[in-house]
């Protein structure tokens, strides 16, 4: 193929675990979740990152921000006003900091991915015990697979594949952008989807699916909305 021939654009979903992860160190002692934007590694391996810390309630808030500060990887971490998005970015949970944290950029796995094509497609979400990655690459899908298993092998990684969509045309009617949800928003649209919340009648109610989950109902209903208002393009 030419240099002047457009290759196809895809766009992979990826559930992401890897070993020495500081942000997994926190995200699995806390319900917290971070959101990644950007990582900006420096000569030597010291990084600075902008996250936002999200969760249902303050406390694990600031808990998690206990941890981060305490944690050997992370060297400075600086907030950022309340409102730094301005409203453009809807918000991921009921709680949410902004934060430019300096760390040892050795720690995160970004470098293994973008040294081999990827782009970032969407914020990386770290959540419990795996990071949420959607990345964009014009590589053949052999060799998306044979890139992927170098990660693996290379930094002791665990990459499932989630979905490889074109991003070169438009999805289906019937596809629903999951990916603009946070960790959390997913994991509960998608539980009120599979247990008949959005059947008529209804085959589980919000509080039998807040109480699995360990969460009020009106968490539940906060959350359930504003992943239905990021799916139904209303935020």
């Amino acid at each position: 193929m030419s240099a002047t021939e457009s290759a196809e654009t895809l766009r992979l979903t990826l559930d992401v675990w890897h070993p020495g992860c500081w942000v997994l160190d926190v995200t699995t002692q806390v319900d917290v979740g971070f959101l990644g934007y950007a990582i900006y590694t420096r000569e030597g391996g010291r990084a600075s990152t902008h996250y936002t810390v999200y969760g249902d309630e303050q406390d694990a808030i600031e808990e998690g921000l206990s941890l981060v500060r305490a944690h050997p990887a992370v060297y400075s971490v600086s907030e950022m006003a309340h409102g730094y998005r301005n409203g453009h970015s809807p918000t991921p949970a009921n709680t949410t900091r902004d934060l430019l944290i300096e760390h040892d950029g050795k720690t995160q796995i970004s470098d293994a991915f973008t040294a081999r094509g990827f782009v970032y497609g969407a914020p990386v979400d770290a959540f419990g015990e795996t990071e949420h990655w959607t990345v964009l690459s014009n590589a053949r899908r052999e060799t998306i697979q044979s890139l992927l298993d170098e990660i693996r092998d290379e930094r002791d990684a665990t990459i499932t594949v989630e979905s490889i969509t074109s991003a070169s045309r438009a999805e289906g009617s019937n596809s629903l952008p999951l990916d603009r949800l946070s960790h959390r928003q997913r994991e509960i649209f998608q539980l009120a989807r599979n247990r008949g919340y959005y059947q008529h009648p209804k085959a589980s109610t919000a509080g039998e699916l807040a109480e699995e989950l360990s969460i009020t109902t009106s968490t539940f209903h906060e959350h359930l909305h504003k992943a239905e208002a990021k799916v139904l393009d209303l935020s």
